[in-house]
């Protein structure tokens, strides 16, 4: 099995599609990250502001020192004041003599990112009472009136309903706002969901040709008349695909990281994900643990799909259907159909679909929940079971046609 795997490994790596395909989505997901980083800048009104590696390096060290910091009143009256100094007028505010202004570079900048956190809890309440200042107190209880419209919009029963409540007692009363670098930028789109974009395609192209070019040069009939042409064949198959598929997609994970690293720093772990990714969530997981998650469900997801394919490609013997099923299914399909939360069923099992779990604000954060024997599973966390149960059949598929398929017709 193992001389087999290697050959068939061989195989792979020897086709120049492969190569070809890997380097070009490794230098989309690079540029993504680090192209705005290394040759963009800042323009306003037709005035050179700032490179956008001086944006980030300013953006991060103003996020860094306001870390561990509670979000209570003594920094709401900070943010408070720092709002003072932005211009009354939109125009103004986006001015090229205001964003180079030293109040607005030692005034207001230093709250910006933290000041949209708050502007977002407060579901975009006037910040104004009879004090003339927004209090905690004000502050947490607009998100929880947040909350319960997005869970009506949401269509979420009243047993959801009660385990996202149990699950928000479990939060603190006052949010510690703690910088998430690295592990923020794995949870947003730059990180796992663009390598499952990239990893989406590249087995679309490259791993769909393992079974069906045995077909197409007429091959098989050698192949499947040897002593090793049956099962192991088949599984020797399935695991060279899976190992290319995993290991394109740990490289372009590892790169991603290398570059997240160097641009935002390392981060907190123990950040909580209501100030790194979503304010409104009620669970109470941190940024770092909701990053291994998405990883774990990337690195899942890849082989499982790897797996489909192959398992495709060999029922319907075609590289372009198989390939054409991958992609309009996969990728195009879930991303541009939006299912009304009315079908709260379908929206389920359509935003377990890796593309769309891997996008923290589409599946990853849903709170509508699975309740299988009373016990209520996240879709994140039915995703994990649904996609092993979804490999072993379309394993089993593609070995039962693969092995008992016969040449004839020739």
């Amino acid at each position: 099995m193992i001389r087999l795997t290697g050959f068939e490994l061989k195989k792979i790596l020897q086709r120049k599609i492969v190569w070809i395909t890997f380097v070009v989505f490794m230098a989309f997901q690079l540029f993504l990250i680090c192209g705005s980083y290394f040759i963009s800048s800042r323009y306003v009104d037709g005035k050179f502001l700032e490179t956008k590696a001086e944006m980030f390096k300013t953006d991060r060290k103003n996020a860094e020192r306001l870390s561990g910091r509670k979000i209570d009143n003594i920094l709401l009256a900070e943010i408070e004041e720092s709002r003072k100094y932005i211009p009354e007028k939109a125009e103004e505010s986006e001015s090229y003599e205001y964003l180079s202004s030293k109040e607005y570079n030692e005034k207001t900048r230093p709250y910006e990112e933290i000041n949209r956190l708050v502007h977002y809890m407060a579901g975009g309440m006037e910040n104004k009472d009879n004090t003339g200042t927004l209090t905690q107190e004000m502050l947490y209880s607009a998100r929880h009136k947040t909350q319960e419209i997005i869970w009506d919009d949401y269509k979420l029963s009243k047993a959801e309903k009660k385990y996202w409540q149990e699950k928000e007692k479990e939060l603190p009363e006052v949010f510690t706002y703690k910088y998430g670098g690295i592990y923020s930028n794995i949870i947003d789109m730059g990180g796992c969901y663009y390598i499952c974009m990239f990893i989406t395609f590249f087995i679309a192209i490259c791993i769909t040709g393992v079974f069906t070019d045995e077909h197409t040069r007429r091959t098989d009939q050698l192949v499947l008349c040897t002593k090793y042409g049956r099962w192991q064949g088949y599984a020797s198959k399935i695991i060279a695909g899976c190992i290319v598929t995993t290991s394109a997609t740990l490289i372009l994970y590892v790169a991603t990281l290398i570059c997240f690293l160097g641009i935002y720093g390392t981060g907190n772990f123990s950040a909580m994900v209501q100030v790194v990714a979503a304010p409104l969530y009620p669970g109470s997981i941190t940024a770092g643990k909701a990053a291994l998650i998405m990883t774990a469900l990337l690195f899942l997801s890849s082989a499982v799909l790897c797996i489909v394919t192959m398992a495709l490609s060999e029922l319907l013997k075609s590289n372009t259907g198989t390939m054409a099923i991958v992609i309009a299914v996969a990728f195009l399909l879930a991303r541009l159909i939006d299912v009304p939360d009315n079908f709260k069923f379908i929206r389920k099992i359509w935003n377990m679909i890796p593309i769309n779990i891997l996008k923290a604000d589409e599946g990853f954060f849903d709170l509508r929940l699975w309740n299988i024997f009373g016990i209520k599973f996240t879709l994140w966390q039915m995703a994990f079971v649904a996609y092993i149960i979804i490999g072993v059949i379309f394993f089993f598929i593609g070995k039962r046609k693969y092995c008992k398929y016969q040449v004839s017709g020739r």
